[in-house]
């Protein structure tokens, strides 16, 4: 082993630990934490369902689990249950013997018509009153809930629950009504709500057909009772048609009487009235009059036409000259006298243009052409006096016509005041004639329609007795068992996925951390563990092989890349609980580097609940606190480990003022001390949860490391305590997921590493050929 001398002995430029200066991976104080990739809301992403299922399988397989077992006890604890059915065949109407109407309502022939049909005899076989009849006519009583649905288990909670309900129930009907119920009718009512509770009516789809099933413990009554059903059924169905034709028969000859008794007393009132009025018909000559005053009326029309048309032609020319009208326009004489005057008219302007109108023989001209203009005018005042003269004979034939209109008018209401009371009583006496031959009709119809009641329900295959149980069904159970089981679970599953507030994978944990993620630490299982091995904090050094060193390894590479001057020479390794793996990752780096040829130093920084001498095994009886508190010397506290080149300060006695000695300058020199001597100062700090000792070694750190658990740190306190680092100025140079489960559970960068993967340092057998590293 090394010694404490050799512990704090300067290291030269030519040291263990040597790395090149070359190219670096960029610093990771500018890193910017991985987007989160867009993702269209409406995508399910099933890759992630599938890892929430993986991850609570174990809970769905469970709730699963217990509903099969639930369902087998349920299933072998009930009562068999057996059915037997009846098929029976329901038309809209029977076959009619006669060619009469029935009393009952015809159905329409529409599918809505159909459906109101159907619909109301299902409810009729369903009803309280053909219960009733089964009841009587088997003689059966009423069952408990549990018997009449099977007993068993699940058949006596039932009625417990059952039970409860109705004591409330009454309960509130007794605090509301003080009046007590017949106790005979409530066990009328429970047997028929007993038996039509085992009663199942199935119609088959688009047909006629119906099948009546009923479930009893005991398969006769099964069978007896569903035949029952459909006997009573039909002669229920029979019972009502026979009662409303025998009814309506009863009903019908009553009002045959009385209309036979109107009847004769409207006779003889109108045989009467007839006699004193020496009325014998007046319904021809009131129809003659009626006749001539609707020809008249045609011929007043007529006469009105024309009379208007005549009177249009008169009143158009009494306001002219009589020259523009029509048949002054259309007379030929008129028409040949205008053209003589226009030649005449021609002719006297020609001759104007050489003698002069006193010219005798202009004036000549001009006497011809006024005897011209005094004939025209003389043979338009006759047509004029043809046009009033012809509308005078128009006028005067309407007059007439209406003269006559009138007295036909006055001549046919005297007919009808006279008739009026005539007519009544004859109306009346058709009506009750009309009546009373209708009702005679209808009588004898139904009278005959009774006789021959026809049937619309038929029973097409009787019940049979069952020779297998119905219920319990065991595959059927144990199918709604998995799936309800299987729904509840996977309900559970994503219930708690959705309260689950851990952190979930590297990305989430970079976005949380802001910093790059530099390594996976898997969870050591407890068969992966060496069997004389009680801590995994020296795994790296026991067992190189293992996936805790691998992991570790490839921490110190992306150390040593972290920054431009290789890894920080004082790394702080902190978390936000207790309990997340700290200790443990900054044991193993800590070897890692060790094993790298690097001198590290390895300091116990907390104060509040070290654990670092329980896993290396050695004394805490003088360590950090002696030194912080004391007169201590560095060289006296510092101790060598079983590691060739790992040297370690404990935490030493638990102070009452961990922070004031954390805080202290001699902490300070300690660590400038620590860095000049040492290649590597790595400080095991505490969690920052709601104290300061984290806070105070960050900032005595090149960098810190945060340790984050890959099953139970919780979201809310990872981004606590970076914000609490982050306003402390700490160099957040990435984190470290601890305890990270195997593949399959949803932990990592998402490409499917596994840590079970491992290649081979040789052949099985060759362990001989490794180099071994034996403790200093």
């Amino acid at each position: 082993m090394n010694s404490p001398d050799q512990a704090l002995a300067p290291q030269g430029p030519g040291g263990p630990l040597q790395v090149s200066t070359g190219a670096r991976l960029p610093a990771v104080g500018g890193y910017q934490p991985p987007a989160a990739p867009v993702r269209d809301e409406d995508v399910i992403d099933l890759r992630e369902l599938w890892n929430v299922l993986m991850r609570r399988r174990w809970l769905i397989i469970s709730v699963v689990s217990l509903a099969l077992i639930l369902a087998l006890v349920a299933t072998f604890v009930a009562t068999p249950i057996y059915r037997s059915t009846l098929l029976l065949q329901i038309e809209t109407e029977g076959q009619r013997v006669v060619d009469y109407g029935n009393v009952m309502p015809e159905e329409a022939t529409g599918y809505r018509s159909n459906m109101d049909f159907y619909r109301t005899q299902y409810e009729l076989l369903k009803s309280q009153a053909l219960a009733r009849r089964v009841i009587d006519q088997l003689g059966m009583k009423a069952r408990d809930d549990g018997e009449a649905q099977g007993g068993g288990f699940m058949a006596d909670m039932k009625s417990m629950v059952k039970g409860w309900l109705s004591s409330l129930s009454t309960t509130e009907v007794s605090a509301a009504a003080p009046r007590r119920a017949d106790p005979e009718q409530a066990t009328r009512i429970r047997e028929e709500r007993a038996l039509l509770g085992r009663l199942t009516i199935e119609p088959v789809r688009d047909s006629r057909l119906v099948r009546i099933h009923f479930d009893s413990p005991d398969p006769v009554e099964a069978a007896e009772v569903a035949n029952a059903i459909a006997a009573n059924f039909v002669n229920l169905n029979l019972e009502r048609r026979f009662e409303a034709s025998a009814f309506a028969k009863r009903f019908l000859e009553e009002q045959l009487a009385q209309a036979r008794v109107s009847l004769e007393e409207s006779e003889r009132r109108f045989a009467t009235y007839a006699r004193e009025r020496e009325i014998v018909d007046t319904d021809k000559r009131l129809q003659i009059t009626l006749d001539k005053l609707r020809e008249m009326n045609v011929k007043l029309v007529t006469a009105q036409a024309g009379r208007i048309q005549a009177e249009a032609e008169y009143l158009g020319v009494t306001g002219t000259d009589g020259s523009t009208t029509m048949g002054v326009l259309e007379s030929s004489l008129i028409q040949g006298l205008k053209q003589r005057r226009a030649d005449l008219e021609a002719e006297y302007r020609d001759q104007l243009q050489v003698l002069k109108p006193n010219y005798p023989t202009m004036q000549q001209l001009r006497q011809r052409i006024d005897e011209l203009d005094q004939q025209i005018t003389q043979e338009s005042a006759a047509i004029i006096g043809g046009l009033r003269a012809r509308y005078e004979a128009r006028a005067l034939e309407e007059a007439k016509l209406a003269r006559h209109i009138v007295e036909l008018n006055e001549e046919a209401l005297a007919l009808q005041d006279r008739s009026t009371d005539f007519d009544t009583l004859k109306r009346e006496v058709d009506t009750h004639r009309e009546l009373y031959d209708g009702l005679l009709q209808r009588v004898k119809e139904v009278g005959v329609a009774a006789g021959a009641v026809n049937n619309n329900i038929s029973v097409v295959d009787a019940a049979r007795v069952p020779l297998a149980p119905f219920k319990p069904n065991l595959r059927l159970n144990l199918a709604i068992a998995i799936a309800l089981g299987g729904f509840i679970g996977v309900l559970a599953a994503f219930l708690l996925e959705a309260l689950d507030d851990t952190v979930r994978g590297a990305e989430d944990a970079e976005s949380l951390i802001g910093a790059p993620v530099l390594t996976l630490i898997p969870k050591m299982e407890t068969r992966d563990q060496d069997p004389g091995q009680t801590d995994i904090g020296l795994i790296s050094f026991k067992d190189p092989k293992s996936a805790v060193a691998e992991a570790v390894r490839s921490l110190r590479t992306q150390l040593l890349f972290s920054t431009s001057e290789g890894a920080p020479n004082v790394l702080h390794f902190t978390s936000s609980l207790p309990g997340e793996g700290k200790t443990t990752t900054a044991l193993n780096t800590a070897i890692a580097f060790a094993q790298a040829g690097s001198n590290v130093l390895l300091i116990d920084g907390d104060l509040r609940n070290p654990s670092l001498h329980r896993s290396l095994s050695l004394p805490n009886t003088g360590g950090l606190t002696n030194y912080l508190a004391g007169s201590a010397k560095p060289l006296e506290i510092s101790q060598p480990t079983q590691v060739k080149r790992l040297f370690t300060i404990t935490s030493g006695p638990l102070p009452p003022n961990p922070v004031e000695l954390l805080a202290s300058a001699k902490m300070v020199d300690l660590v400038s001390l620590a860095s000049e001597r040492f290649d590597m100062v790595i400080i095991d700090g505490p969690p920052v949860i709601g104290l300061a000792d984290a806070l105070v070694l960050a900032n005595l750190s090149k960098a810190t490391l945060f340790i984050v658990n890959a099953e139970t740190t919780r979201r809310r306190d990872v981004g606590g305590a970076v914000k609490r680092l982050r306003q402390a100025n700490a160099n957040l140079l990435g984190g470290v997921m601890a305890k990270v489960g195997r593949a399959g559970k949803g932990y990592g960068y998402g490409y499917g590493y596994s840590y079970d993967y491992m290649y081979s340092y040789g052949h099985k057998g060759d362990d001989s050929k490794l180099p071994q590293q034996s403790p200093a």
